[in-house]
């Protein structure tokens, strides 16, 4: 996943920026941010998601737990 960019479907490894009430803040190897919806996981560990947004204009995207 190193230097890509995620695609609706992937799945991929994320690293847990931020623990929300609503899911996980993650950020990819390759530095581009995201939004795991409903997921649960501490700050610093690492998850499984799989991509069901790439927003390319802001470059984030959305996923939910794989």
């Amino acid at each position: 996943m190193t230097g890509t960019l995620p695609a609706a479907g992937d799945e991929i490894a994320a690293t847990v920026t931020t623990v929300a009430p609503f899911g996980l803040l993650v950020v990819t190897d390759s530095g581009v941010p995201g939004l795991a919806r409903d997921a649960r996981a501490d700050a610093g560990s690492t998850v499984r998601v799989r991509v069901t947004e790439y927003d390319a204009a802001e470059r984030r995207f959305s996923a939910d737990p794989a």
